[in-house]
């Protein structure tokens, strides 16, 4: 006989751990189910130990430039590949455990098997099948190796295998451009691999607007070797592998694979839900509600394909953890889109996208920001580098969106997010200070030129008369 429950969560990640923080608040009967390992896919493989290494090869770096301080003897620094990555896993190893610790309230609800569905309400487990009124899908997502490039597995490094190595090999390929291509690739670089990227689009880190992904794929090609095509694995060498693009070939000790990870959603025998699937096996969901049709059947986080950052996935399990208990399908409002790359200089985009402002035919005006000339940027040997285009609504000049690669851009992002969040007028934000020097000053730039676009005219100077008498 099956068990019974009212809510089964399928994986123990960021979004299934958020959905049973939501649903324990209106039922006690439920499951948290997951045979791999434990931690979450930002604390084990992805945010966290990648962070941790950019910050080792960002330090490493600056002595590149000590003599031009006025510091002598750096050239004399060299890197223990060994040990930087044996204190990255101890540091994951921290991250993930206290995870882990955080669970141990409700253990006893957590079982350690693969679940396929047998239909909408139940599961198999293996040795058991279970039953449960509304089934939450939280598997994450997966690195992806094309067919053709199983036979060289053995050479290549995915995104969930690469903070397992012992050391660093001396050569390495990075396919793909995107966030994790560029920030492992920089930091490896920065560290002393000799590193090869290859990208099939002149862009870096997600960016989609056509003058700023030239411009960081221009800058970024400048610090490391990056070719532009589509990425070939031609054969096997005593020691690794060639590689090509067009007709370049190299010869590399390991290639990473970071063109992206894809939902995981092949193991679940999905067609027993009777349902269409679309040619990646993605099944039709609501995205307000995270609803798989009608069925009591939820998508939370990255394996829905919508946004596959942390904190969209806590949103995502507090959604489908509220609508698996409600019985009727809630919607929620969404928080400002943003995501940020962790290269240097900071890729981020807040709000709408290029990309999305033209798909969706919003009109907007652009601002314009450049760091290259900007004085603390000059301060901080390499950081003078970075421009931003800023969008916003033609009548007031409320921002919609921006995308920016700058120094300190992960700080200016929040900040742009925020202004986004709270309808913030081009006139309330020109009332806002500025201080000199930082970074941020050079948003005032791109501020002020959208200012003189917008229908609705902001008089200056800025500052508001306070009316009635002086005091004092």
């Amino acid at each position: 006989m099956s068990k019974e429950y009212d809510v089964a969560i399928i994986g123990a990640g960021t979004a299934g751990l958020t959905a049973q923080e939501e649903v324990v608040k209106h039922t006690d009967n439920y499951v948290l189910i997951d045979d791999g390992p434990l931690g979450t896919t930002c604390a084990r493989v992805g945010c966290m130990p990648s962070k941790a290494l950019i910050a080792v090869a960002d330090d490493f770096h600056k002595c590149s430039s000590f003599d031009e301080y006025g510091i002598d003897g750096a050239k004399g620094l060299i890197p223990d590949h060994q040990r930087i990555m044996a204190r990255i896993r101890s540091m994951r190893d921290e991250f993930s455990g206290g995870v882990i610790h955080e669970m141990s309230g409700f253990m006893d609800k957590v079982i350690r098997k693969r679940a396929e569905f047998l239909d909408p309400n139940t599961l198999d487990l293996g040795d058991e099948t279970i039953r449960a009124k509304s089934i939450i899908i939280a598997t994450g997502s997966k690195p992806f190796i094309p067919d053709s490039w199983l036979p060289f597995k053995e050479f290549i490094i995915d995104t969930d295998q690469f903070f397992e190595l012992e050391t660093l090999p001396k050569t390495m390929a990075v396919f793909g451009l995107g966030a994790v291509g560029i920030e492992l690739g920089q930091a490896l670089h920065r560290l002393g691999v000799r590193v090869t990227v290859i990208s099939r689009r002149k862009t870096a880190g997600g960016l989609t607007d056509p003058k700023l992904a030239e411009y960081a794929f221009d800058h970024f090609s400048k610090e490391m070797h990056i070719e532009l095509g589509t990425a070939q694995i031609l054969g096997k060498t005593p020691t690794g592998l060639e590689v090509g693009c067009g007709s370049k070939r190299w010869s590399v000790d390991r290639v990473l694979i970071a063109t992206g990870r894809r939902p995981g959603l092949q193991d679940l025998n999905l067609k027993n839900l009777k349902v269409d699937l679309d040619a990646k096996g993605m099944p039709v969901f609501n995205p307000e509600t995270l609803q798989v049709g009608d069925l009591p059947v939820f998508l939370a986080g990255d394996v829905n394909g919508l946004k596959p950052v942390l904190h969209e996935a806590a949103d995502d399990g507090t959604i489908a953890g509220y609508n698996a208990c409600a019985g009727t399908m809630a919607r929620f409002k969404k928080r400002i889109p943003l995501q940020i790359t962790f290269s240097s200089p900071d890729i981020a985009i807040a709000g709408l996208s290029h990309k999305a402002l033209t798909e969706k035919g919003i009109d907007y005006v652009v601002g314009e920001a450049s760091w290259e000339e900007l004085g603390r940027a000059r301060m901080m040997l390499g950081k003078a580098a970075g421009r931003a285009r800023i969008y916003a609504e033609p009548q007031k000049g409320r921002l919609l969106g921006a995308e920016l690669m700058a120094p300190a851009g992960e700080h200016m992002a929040h900040l742009l997010a925020l202004a986004m969040g709270a309808n913030l007028t081009i006139k309330e934000i020109l009332g806002m200070p500025f201080y000199h020097p930082v970074p941020e000053e050079a948003l005032l730039d791109a501020f002020l030129q959208i200012a003189t676009q917008i229908t609705d005219p902001v008089s200056m100077p800025i500052l508001q008369r306070i009316k009635g008498k002086p005091h004092g």
